[in-house]
C-alpha cells in the first residue's frame, strides 16, 4: 500500500488535476482508516468532478463512519442520482436517514430496493424493523416463507423473524408474533454460540461469566472504605458531563433525547469512551488499583475522547453508553460533580423489549429469556452497590413515571436531577433534529405518550423462564 500510495503521489505531482490519482489516494486513506484525510481528498476529487457516483457513494460512507449523518445524506443523495442502479448508495442513504428520524423517506429508499430479487429480503427485514406498518401483506408472506427456508443463511433468517415478529405484533397477532421472535432468537443465539466456537467473538455462556465476574470483582474493589479515603481526587471544575447507564430498552434513549434537546446540551449517545480509556493498559488498569490512579489524567483523557465523539462548544455533554453500569465508582472518582442517572424500567417489560429486538452487536446474554432475566439480576446487583457505598449519587429515573407525567417529570429530570437551566423545548424532545442511532430511533420521534406497552400481558403464558429467573411470580 505503500508502494501504491508513493506512485499515486508521483502520478499527481505529474498532473495536479488528475481525479483518478487523487481518488486513489482517498481509496488508501480509507483502507487504512485515515477518515478525515479520505473526506479531505474525497471533497478534492469532486470539487474537479461532481459526478463520478463512486467518489459521492465513498464520501456518503465515510461520512456515516465518522458520524456526519447529514453530509452523508447529501453524499448518498447525490451518487444516486447521478446512478439510480446505484443500491449500495441507496442502502446507505435509507441508513442515514433513519438515523435522522426521516422514516418516511428510509421507507421509500427500502421500497425502492426491495424491487431488487437479490436484496429484496434483507431489505423487507430492515424495513420491518424500522417501520412495522411499512409491510404489507405480500411482503409478510414473502418473508415469513423466507424465514421458515433453511436453505437460506441462518443470519438473513434472524433477521427476518425479528422484523416479522414486529409485523405482527403490531397487528396484533400476538401467538404467531411470540413464535417469531423465539425463532429469532433462537437463530441468533445459535450464531453467537457458533461464531464463538470457530475463535471469533464471545458465546452466552462465556458472556455471562464475563458479566458475573465483573460484577464481583468491582464490589470488591470499590467499597465505601476506598471512597471515602479519595474524596478530592478527580475533576471538580466544569464541564460536568451527564451519564445514563442501566439495562438496555429501559427508556434511557428518550432520556438523552429530553436532555439533548436542551439549548445548552449535546447527546453522544453511546460512544464507549470511559471504557476504552480506563482499560487502556497505557493508564495500569486502574480497576486493579483505583486509589493510585491518576483519576484527573483520566478524566482528561475521558473529556479529549468525547470531544472526538462529537462534544463541541456545548457546556454539557450525556454519555449514554448503558454499560458504564460498571463504571459509577470510577465515575464518581473521576467527576465528582458528574450526573449519574439510572433508567429503570418494569424488569419484566424491559427484558421482553430486550428479548424482541435484535442488537446490532454484542448483546450476547439478549437471546433467552432465562438469560436475559440473570443480566437484569447482574445489572440489579451491581446496582444495589453502588447505592450501598455511594447513598445518593445515582439518581433513578423510572421509563413509567416519565410517561405518566411527562410534564412534571421533564422539569424535574432537567432542573433538579441535571440542574439545568429551564428549557422549554425538552418538553417536545420528538422535535429535536439530531442523530439516534439506538433501537428507539422511530420511538424518540414520537411525542410522549401516557399508554405502556403490555408485553407481559400479552405473552405472559410464554415467560415462566423469564419470570422464574427474575425471581418475579406469575
Amino acid at each position: 500500500m505503500e508502494q501504491a500510495r508513493a506512485a499515486y503521489e508521483h502520478a499527481l505531482g505529474l498532473d495536479a488535476d488528475d481525479v483518478r490519482a487523487r481518488y486513489s489516494l482517498a481509496v488508501l486513506d480509507i483502507r487504512s482508516g485515515k477518515l478525515e484525510e479520505a473526506r479531505r481528498g474525497l471533497h478534492a476529487v469532486l470539487r474537479r468532478r461532481r459526478d463520478l457516483p463512486h467518489a459521492q457513494h465513498n464520501l456518503g460512507a465515510v461520512c456515516e463512519t465518522l458520524g456526519s449523518w447529514r453530509e452523508a445524506v447529501l453524499s448518498y443523495r447525490r451518487a444516486v442520482e447521478i446512478d439510480p442502479g446505484a443500491a449500495a448508495a441507496r442502502l446507505g442513504l435509507a441508513r442515514c436517514l433513519a438515523v435522522l428520524g426521516r422514516t418516511a423517506e428510509a421507507v421509500d429508499c427500502y421500497r425502492a430496493l426491495a424491487a431488487d430479487p437479490p436484496r429484496r429480503l434483507d431489505v423487507l427485514a430492515r424495513m420491518a424493523i424500522l417501520d412495522p406498518s411499512a409491510i404489507d401483506e405480500t411482503q409478510a408472506t414473502d418473508m415469513s416463507t423466507a424465514a421458515s427456508d433453511e436453505a437460506i443463511d441462518a443470519e438473513t433468517r434472524a433477521v427476518l423473524f425479528f422484523g416479522l415478529g414486529g409485523v405482527l405484533e403490531a397487528r396484533g397477532d400476538d401467538e404467531i408474533a411470540f413464535a417469531a421472535f423465539a425463532a429469532g432468537n433462537a437463530l441468533k443465539r445459535r450464531l453467537l454460540t457458533q461464531t464463538a466456537a470457530a475463535g471469533q467473538g464471545r458465546s452466552p455462556e462465556a458472556a455471562a461469566r464475563e458479566h458475573a465476574r465483573a460484577v464481583r470483582l468491582i464490589k470488591t474493589i470499590f467499597t465505601a472504605d476506598l471512597f471515602a479515603h479519595a474524596r478530592g481526587g478527580g475533576a471538580a471544575t466544569p464541564p460536568a458531563p451527564i451519564f445514563i447507564v442501566g439495562m438496555p430498552r429501559c427508556g434511557s434513549s428518550l432520556v438523552e433525547q429530553i436532555l439533548a434537546s436542551h439549548r445548552h446540551v449535546v447527546g453522544l449517545g453511546e460512544t464507549a469512551a470511559l471504557p476504552a480509556v480506563l482499560e487502556d493498559p497505557a493508564v495500569g488498569r486502574p480497576y486493579l488499583a483505583p486509589a493510585s490512579a491518576d483519576v484527573r489524567g483520566l478524566a482528561q483523557a475521558y473529556l479529549a475522547a468525547s470531544r472526538a465523539k462529537g462534544w463541541k462548544a456545548e457546556p454539557r455533554f450525556v454519555d449514554k453508553t448503558l454499560e458504564n453500569y460498571l463504571h459509577v465508582g470510577m465515575i464518581h472518582l473521576m467527576f465528582p460533580r458528574a450526573v449519574i442517572l439510572h433508567c429503570q424500567r418494569d424488569p419484566v417489560e424491559t427484558c421482553l423489549a430486550c428479548w424482541r429486538q435484535l442488537f446490532t452487536a454484542g448483546a450476547e446474554t439478549l437471546y433467552d429469556l432465562a438469560d436475559i432475566g440473570a443480566e437484569y439480576r447482574r445489572i440489579s446487583e451491581i446496582m444495589d452497590h453502588w447505592r450501598a457505598v455511594l447513598p445518593g449519587r445515582v439518581v433513578p429515573v423510572r421509563y413509567e413515571d416519565l410517561i405518566a407525567s411527562p410534564g412534571t417529570q421533564i422539569r424535574w429530570l432537567v432542573t433538579q436531577a441535571c440542574g439545568l437551566a429551564w428549557d422549554p423545548a425538552c418538553l417536545r424532545p420528538h422535535e429535536t433534529q439530531r442523530a439516534v442511532r439506538t433501537a428507539s430511533v422511530s420511538q424518540v420521534r414520537r411525542p410522549i405518550s401516557g399508554a405502556t406497552p403490555g408485553g407481559r400481558r400479552r405473552y405472559e403464558k410464554h415467560l415462566a423462564p423469564l419470570l422464574e429467573a427474575l425471581g418475579v411470580s406469575v
